[in-house]
């Protein structure tokens, strides 16, 4: 009894509508540098001159502005939430901000165990010398958490080996002073140094000094990808002016100072015993000299997932 409503080589047949609809998708466009700009400032990432910068395969944004006078830093996508002025290869404006991926890591820092004191590095000649759990040189084994109460600092080139899954330094209230020496992990090992403690005048919590930092992140575990991470409770003495130059950066993993503002003028490259991979995270960004990242590409190797914006891609058939 079927009559259909159309004919077709002279038997009914059911006339059938079809609608074709695209929209737009979207794709994670990661980031190497990202500048969060908690304190409001802007622009947030910013270049000098800079006629050596290298940021080529990476891409940088800023959640406020970005302003790169004389050198695009070669990056291959520069974006900002308001304007770019000048900033990579390619230059968005308007882009939406990214949110700190890596802030909740900071429910995993261990309770420092320091009893309340926290020697730092001599400044005069009448003032104490640090204690030798405090100083670091020759070849060490690490595992777990390595507390360290106050600044550390190297006496001589470090090497440490860990197990498969790495080891915490763990500075509360202090420093490391590479001291012009090299704190190396060893092939197979993997390091996370974390500063934290308490915002006080007395104390800053950043590496200082000449010398080298050679180090894996651990590519599993909580800290996964990351090599140095700076609580992001701490607001107070927290900025670098050498960033990669003082001491030299020689890194695989996350860089993360997320209110820190941070002068970048050295060229970071992958530590002698890990991947290709470096991001640096920050309040704010000046780059100035070289402010080179020689080495990138092999972040999901290494354990740690890139921070990233989902930006418009191709539009897509839904039905």
């Amino acid at each position: 009894g079927f009559q259909g409503d159309a004919s077709l080589a002279g038997q009914p047949a059911k006339r059938l509508n079809a609608m074709a609809m695209a929209i737009q998708s979207s794709a994670p466009r990661p980031y190497c540098v990202l500048a969060l700009a908690g304190s409001g400032t802007s622009p947030a990432l910013r270049a000098n001159g800079a006629p050596k910068a290298d940021l080529s395969g990476c891409n940088v944004m800023s959640n406020t502005s970005a302003d790169c006078n004389g050198h695009n830093l070669g990056a291959d996508i520069g974006d900002a939430h308001t304007s770019n002025s000048g900033c990579g290869v390619k230059q968005n404006s308007n882009v939406p901000t990214v949110s700190d991926p890596y802030a909740t890591l900071a429910s995993n820092i261990p309770t420092p165990v320091c009893a309340g004191s926290y020697p730092q590095l001599p400044e005069k000649k009448k003032d104490p010398p640090l204690p030798a759990v405090n100083q670091f040189f020759g070849a060490r084994s690490w595992s777990g958490v390595v507390h360290i109460c106050g600044d550390a600092q190297l006496t001589g080139d470090t090497t440490v080996t860990t197990p498969s899954g790495g080891a915490v330094l763990l500075i509360a209230n202090g420093r490391l002073d590479t001291n012009g020496y090299t704190l190396r992990t060893a092939s197979g090992s993997a390091v996370t140094v974390i500063f934290t403690g308490v915002n006080d005048p007395n104390y800053t919590h950043t590496p200082i000094g000449g010398g080298t930092m050679d180090i894996t992140a651990p590519n599993s575990g909580v800290w996964s990808g990351v090599a140095i991470y700076i609580d992001p409770a701490l607001t107070q003495n927290v900025d670098m002016s050498a960033a990669g130059n003082s001491p030299t950066w020689d890194i695989t993993g996350l860089v993360y100072m997320p209110h820190s503002g941070v002068t970048f003028s050295g060229a970071v490259n992958k530590s002698s015993n890990g991947l290709s991979c470096f991001v640096l995270v920050v309040d704010n960004l000046l780059i100035n000299g070289t402010g080179s990242i020689l080495s990138r590409g092999q972040c999901g190797q290494a354990g740690l997932n890139m921070p990233s914006n989902a930006m418009p891609s191709r539009g897509k058939l839904v039905s």
